[in-house]
Formats: structure tokens, sequence, C-alpha cells
């Protein structure tokens, strides 16, 4: 299954995991002076046996579409 990363606001730290359907299967989260990021699956989604925290976006990224058994691309939504 193909996941879908859609950034939430302005600030670059914060995005919504959900299936090419727009089924809802998390987050991925990071703060300022946190050093990585950090998956927070749906409680009773796919990702929920994904490994939670990862050193970069891309890491995550990757364990995501491992799970997924499929690709887990980032939606820069400039499509206008």
């Amino acid at each position: 299954m193909d996941v879908v990363l859609t950034p939430t606001g302005s600030s670059g730290s914060a995005w919504v995991l959900a299936d090419r359907l727009g089924r809802r299967l998390g987050t991925v989260t990071t703060s300022p002076g946190a050093i990585g990021f950090q998956i927070r699956p749906e409680a009773s989604g796919l990702l929920k046996g994904v490994k939670r925290e990862h050193p970069s976006l891309d890491a995550a990224m990757s364990a995501i579409a491992d799970l997924a058994q499929g690709a887990c691309t980032l939606d820069s939504q400039d499509w206008d």
C-alpha cells in the first residue's frame, strides 16, 4: 500500500499519514530542539507495528514504506 505524508501547518514539524484513498493512518511529528522524528500511528491502522522514533524524516518514511510494502511519498502541495 502506498502512503502519502501531507504537511500540516507552515512550521514543517508535522505531517498527516494517509493511504492513496485518503484513509488516515497516523502522523509524523518533530519539535524544536528535538533530535529526530516520531511516527504516531492510528491505534487500529496498518502502521501500528512501525518503529516510532527515527533520526530523520527520510528514515521515518523508509520504515513506513517497508511496513506498508509500498511507497511512502511526501505531498508538497505545489499543484497550482
